[in-house]
């Protein structure tokens, strides 16, 4: 569901400086609290041939300045190195912590022919190391032992994330959304870590480019041992699971499936929601050109991403054909009916031993198409999938917000007429400032009752739901202000309070998408203007930790018993391990939607039901893995104490050791 508001797009560009931040500071930590600092402003807004401000530069053998990306609309810095005996380093600080270090920036090498370094910094060198090397490879460093991280290619932009942890001086390296390393050895023993350079080799020349730097520090809660990351899953690793993402908009070409293919297996979502586009495939009355479907369906099953497809919107090549986007309204003309019913038999029939679930329709109610209109429609449409695919899995209404009336109304007519039996899901689209947001699950509480009552069996699915990324946004909650902290808080919170209750989910979207004049920035991928991808949001990362915990091995517990003190309005989502029983238990402050502060509060937790052997306290928005010493916990029979567990506004777990993989 979308209302109309956008900005022009602005990339950003996040550093934090010692002493001094260059730009609008949005929030900063507090003692004992994670670090999480925006700084607006970038490379685009300075002058071609300038130093950027709040970074320092090393010329002595060539120049480091802002300059255009031959062949693009960006503006970067640039580092050329025009001397085999004096370097070019360009460095910016964000002052000296003890804390875990997430340094994002983008890098990309003019030639293969010259040695490009990226540097965290402590007081005794550089710590750790991202480089391009003059063999045409990726590598880093694990102590002194250099690590390969696979072929780079001259002008092409990587998107690196190094998290270093100066507390076991260790890191890990993500390469374009995959961990390449973890538990790497810093290079040089250090305490803390202060700043980052990039560089070009002494002996060698070349120019290389770097942009989009973004670092943030996350302290570790109550000083409790480091134990690693959760380690990353591809959606082929996972196998199964309810935790899905959203692919929309192809159909209409406002992303770009190529750009972000890569991406999309190793997020981890085992689903992916596809618009099947009956304007784009039947261009000329009669003719079908499946090739642009083809290719999204078959690569996204060979990454282990099963396709969960659409069936809508109308098509204007036919009079009568309703439109072909957002608030589209039905076919209507006996002609344009025609062609609907030869799209849909030629479409269920091609992909049915590729696609095993379908969707009918998108938002009828925002379209403000009748229920007893839609109704119909639902039933002639997945009479034809069911004649095609009998074994076929069907959605409806796909409804914007989650109407209730409308529901009820679809599923009153659908019993009346005996069709109950055509309907397997109801997928809905519940957009709230706050995810946690009472009335949204009394609501389904209602929708389950009616399913009760009207087409037992019938299964739930939250089909569509985002939160943009930085305020102005294009589409629902766009007027609300939002950064990439505030949008992975958002995200999580949706995905574990589905998951606990039970209901499959999906997170809209995997990039952002561009609408004619407009950006929804609601993906968990970063775009540039010809919607190629620009780097992997938080959000990314932090749904990435979510997929490879929560698996089909892992089943919620209901009426789970809980008490804490104090009692700050918190949510709690508790899980089991199928086979084993051990728990994993989502906590965290929902009284209000995400903000800009991650300050915890020491919380004491009871669960009177809790099955633990060695419990681990997780967050999983950054996905660190922590030790709870034994100071803090007890057990008496089945009843699990733990103290001053730090709570905030994101989700943290109380999980057995024995269910994550890190």
């Amino acid at each position: 569901m979308v209302t109309p508001s956008s900005t022009p797009y602005r990339k950003p560009f996040l550093f934090l400086m010692a002493g001094t931040l260059v730009g609008s500071l949005i929030s900063v930590a507090s003692a004992g609290q994670a670090t999480a600092a925006d700084v607006t402003g970038d490379f685009d807004t300075a002058a071609p041939g300038t130093t950027p401000a709040g970074w320092s530069v090393t010329e002595s053998g060539g120049d480091a300045t802002v300059q255009d990306v031959p062949g693009t609309v960006d503006r970067s810095l640039r580092l050329r190195d025009t001397s085999t005996t004096a370097p070019v380093t360009a460095s910016t600080t964000f002052g000296s912590t003890s804390s875990t270090v997430v340094a994002g920036f983008r890098l990309r090498a003019a030639q293969t022919s010259a040695t490009i370094g990226v540097h965290l910094d402590g007081s005794g060198g550089h710590s750790v190391t991202v480089a391009m090397g003059t063999d045409g490879r990726l590598y880093t460093y694990d102590a002194s032992r250099r690590i390969d991280l696979g072929v780079y290619t001259a002008d092409r932009w990587y998107d690196i994330r190094v998290v270093a942890h100066p507390s076991t001086a260790t890191a890990e390296v993500y390469v374009n959304g995959e961990r390449k390393a973890g538990r790497l050895a810093f290079r040089t023993t250090t305490k803390t870590l202060g700043s980052l350079q990039a560089g070009v080799s002494t002996a060698g020349t070349g120019t290389a480019w770097i942009d989009d730097v973004r670092t943030t520090t996350e302290s570790m809660p109550q000083n409790w041992p480091y134990l690693g990351s959760v380690a990353p899953r591809t959606a082929a690793q996972v196998g199964a699971s309810e935790l899905l993402v959203g692919a929309e908009t192809l159909d209409r070409d406002y992303t770009d499936y190529q750009a972000y293919a890569p991406y999309l297996g190793r997020l981890g979502a085992t689903g992916v929601r596809l618009q099947g586009g009956w304007a784009k495939t039947e261009k000329t009355k009669g003719v079908y050109d499946w090739a642009w479907l083809d290719r999204i369906v078959d690569d996204a099953r060979s990454r282990g991403v099963k396709p969960w497809v659409q069936l809508s919107y109308g098509n204007s090549a036919y009079d009568g054909g309703g439109g072909s986007g957002l608030g589209a309204h039905l076919p209507s003309s006996a002609e344009a009916l025609a062609g609907w019913d030869a799209w849909v038999t030629a479409m269920v029939k091609r992909y049915k031993g590729r696609v095993a679930e379908w969707e009918i329709w998108n938002e009828p109610n925002l379209a403000g198409i009748p229920v007893a209109d839609y109704t119909d429609f639902f039933i002639h449409t997945a009479t034809l999938v069911r004649a095609e695919q009998p074994k076929a899995v069907i959605y409806g209404p796909a409804e914007a917000s989650i109407d209730v009336p409308y529901t009820q109304n679809f599923l009153v007519k659908l019993s009346d007429k005996g069709k109950a039996g055509l309907l397997d899901g109801i997928s809905y689209h519940p957009y709230n400032p706050n995810p946690d947001d009472t009335w949204t699950y009394g609501q389904v509480e209602k929708i389950r009752a009616l399913i009760t009552r009207y087409a037992p069996g019938t299964v739930l699915r939250q089909g569509e739901n985002g939160a943009p990324s930085r305020p102005g946004s294009f589409g629902a909650l766009g007027d609300l202000d939002w950064t990439e902290l505030s949008q992975s808080k958002w995200v999580l919170r949706r995905v574990l309070n589905d998951l606990g209750r039970g209901i499959s989910t999906s997170v809209f979207s995997i990039s952002d998408l561009h609408y004619p004049g407009k950006v929804n920035s609601k993906g968990l991928l970063q775009t540039n203007t010809d919607k190629s991808i620009r780097y992997a949001k938080p959000s990314y990362y932090a749904v990435q930790t979510a997929a490879s915990i929560f698996d089909s091995t892992v089943k919620p517990l209901p009426g789970y018993h809980w008490s804490a003190t104090p009692d700050t309005s918190l949510t709690v989502q508790a899980f089991a391990k199928r086979g084993t029983g051990r728990q994993i238990v989502g906590v965290w402050s929902g009284a209000a939607r995400p903000s800009e502060s991650n300050a915890s509060t020491p919380t004491d937790l009871t669960f009177t039901d809790g099955d633990f052997t060695d419990p681990v306290y997780v967050d999983v928005r950054t996905g660190a893995v922590h030790d709870i010493p034994a100071a803090d916990w007890s057990v008496q029979g089945s009843t699990y104490t733990f103290k001053d567990i730090p709570v905030y506004d994101s989700p943290v777990l109380i999980a057995d050791r024995s269910t994550l993989t890190f």
